[in-house]
Parts: structure tokens; C-alpha cells; sequence
């Protein structure tokens, strides 16, 4: 009887601990489960950390194919799970149309991790750094904004107003030089008061492989730490005017990114998460039929996520 007894204790004490144990991994799954910014969260399934990057030739035979009727294309992608990457003229130099407030927001929101300004900090609204084109501010001339705003701005409205305020405010030295530290060879922000720097392609010059560097480093939570990382992702993963990359995708997959456009180029670039990979995808346009440049970046688009979804399966 008392043996009976005692198994009996010692069998209701191990089903208590294993229900005491279910129910500490059920929390934990549910810490683990709740949302945190933006998009890097995604990716739900493990993969092994790829060897490093490696040219795809499957994924590059399908850019190759994705050639417009007309004008130049600039195309980087590669899969931040497998490490598959192609591209076709990702050296080459393109006017940066609104892309150029990459390197903007890269350097503000490093100069606020590193307490060199205050995100909280206000700023005017002046003539002096008036310029016609995309945004909200050419009417709110006098108006003062903090920092966080003006960032919010310059990447989900693409404000030109918001982003000459930010550029003034970390130096344009000190954006060109953050960039070269980064490894971009070929993005320079000219000060566009100069009427030299507006010959050319422009004051603001980049290319498919240095935008992708860019976004590589942001992925990658490489940009000063993670949590300046995770706010360039917050930034980038704004509802935008234009989301051409992420049109033709599924409903479950997230996109952050930025667009650019002005007479004679079409732009636009990414990150890309789905539940199962992520990926970079960089579609730059120089002289492209302004009409059938959004189908041709929607259909690249489209095509490098069924390329890397067919091998995922």
C-alpha cells in the first residue's frame, strides 16, 4: 500500500513538471512570437547561414531574359538565405533620382545612434532649402519639424524639402564619407546649389551594386548596430506611393524599400521577406519608355521571387 502510495506521489510530481515545462515553452513562444519592427521577422523557418555570396546561373540567365524593349537596366539581387546572387550592369552609373535619400537616412539615423543629434531635435522649414518636386513640405514654409518627422518624410513621402533639411543637418561630407566606409564605390551627393552639379546625370549618382551593398548592411543589422538597423527597416517599410516591387508578390510577403523617378529614370529597391527566404533586389531604368517601366520592374520583381520560391519548394 505505501508503495503504491509513493508511485503514485512520484507519477503526479513528473506530470506536474512536464506541464510546468509545457507551459514555460508556451511563454517563451509567445515572447518569441510577438511582432517587433518592421519585416525581419519574416523569415519563421531556420536556414543555415549561407558560405557567403555565389553567382546563381540559373539567376542569371532570368535577368539576362529581363532586358527592356528600350533604354538601360541596372539589376542586383541577391538571396540573403542561400547566398544566390546575379546581377547584369550592377557597376554601371545611374542618376539616383530618389534613391539618393538612402544614404541621407543611413547617415541621420547613424549620427542619432552615435548622440551626435537628437532625433528629437527641431528644425525650420526655409527657403534655403526649398526645391520643387516630391513631398509635403513646399507649403509649410516657417513650420519647424523634429528630426523623426522629417526622416518619416523624406522616405514615405519622398520628400525633396525633408531631405535637403537632413542633409544639412549631418553634412554632405559626412554622407559621401559614410557611404565609401560602407564600401560604395560609386554613390556621390553633390550640393546641388552649384550649377556644375547639375550637369550630367545630376547631382546624385548611384549604382545597382552599391545600392545593394546599402541594403545589404541594413539587412544584416551591420549599420552601426541592430538597433539602427531595425529603424532604417521602419523607415524603409512605410506605405510609399509607389511599391512596384512588391505589386505582383503575395499577400504574405513584405517589402522594404524605396523608389525614386524622375524624367528619364525609374527606380526601385528592396528587401524582400517571405516566410521561407529574403532576399535584395535592386531594378534601376535609365531612358526606358516611361510607360512600360513600371510593368518591366513589376515583372523582374515577380520573376526573381518565383525563381527563388521554385527552388525553396
Amino acid at each position: 500500500m505505501v508503495a503504491a502510495l509513493v508511485a503514485y506521489v512520484l507519477v503526479g510530481a513528473f506530470l506536474g513538471l512536464a506541464g510546468w515545462k509545457l507551459t514555460e515553452t508556451a511563454v517563451e513562444t509567445r515572447q518569441e512570437a510577438e511582432p517587433v519592427p518592421p519585416a525581419a521577422t519574416m523569415v519563421t523557418e531556420a536556414h543555415p547561414v549561407p558560405a557567403g555570396p555565389h553567382l546563381d546561373p540559373g539567376l542569371l540567365g532570368l535577368l539576362q531574359h529581363q532586358s527592356p524593349a528600350n533604354g538601360i537596366e541596372g539589376l542586383y539581387v541577391l538571396n540573403l538565405t542561400t547566398g544566390a546572387q546575379a546581377s547584369v550592369n550592377a557597376d554601371r552609373v545611374f542618376p539616383a533620382a530618389s534613391l539618393y535619400k538612402l544614404p541621407i537616412m543611413i547617415e541621420t539615423i547613424r549620427q542619432i545612434q552615435l548622440g551626435r543629434i537628437s532625433p528629437d531635435q527641431m528644425l525650420v522649414v526655409s527657403r534655403a532649402n526649398y526645391v520643387l518636386g516630391s513631398g509635403v513640405l513646399q507649403g509649410r514654409l516657417g513650420e519647424s519639424l523634429p528630426v523623426r518627422d522629417l526622416l518619416r518624410l523624406m522616405i514615405g513621402e519622398s520628400d525633396n524639402i525633408a531631405a535637403m533639411m537632413l542633409l544639412d543637418l549631418t553634412g554632405l561630407n559626412n554622407v559621401n564619407q559614410t557611404m565609401v566606409g560602407l564600401g560604395l564605390q560609386s554613390t556621390r551627393l553633390l550640393d546641388w546649389h552649384l550649377a556644375s552639379a547639375n550637369e550630367g546625370i545630376g547631382p546624385y549618382s548611384t549604382s545597382p551594386a552599391d545600392v545593394g551593398t546599402l541594403l545589404q548592411t541594413v539587412a544584416q543589422g551591420r549599420l552601426v548596430d541592430q538597433a539602427t538597423s531595425d529603424e532604417a527597416l521602419r523607415l524603409l517599410g512605410q506605405k510609399q506611393a509607389s511599391d512596384l516591387l512588391s505589386e505582383a508578390l503575395p499577400w504574405n510577403v513584405k517589402v522594404a524599400h524605396k523608389w525614386g523617378e524622375i524624367p528619364g529614370a525609374r527606380h526601385d529597391a528592396g528587401i524582400v521577406y517571405t516566410p521561407r527566404f529574403q532576399y535584395i533586389i535592386v531594378v534601376m531604368t535609365e531612358n526606358v519608355d516611361p510607360r512600360g517601366s513600371p510593368t518591366y520592374i513589376r515583372d523582374v520583381s515577380k520573376s526573381v521571387y518565383d525563381y527563388f520560391d521554385q527552388q525553396a519548394n
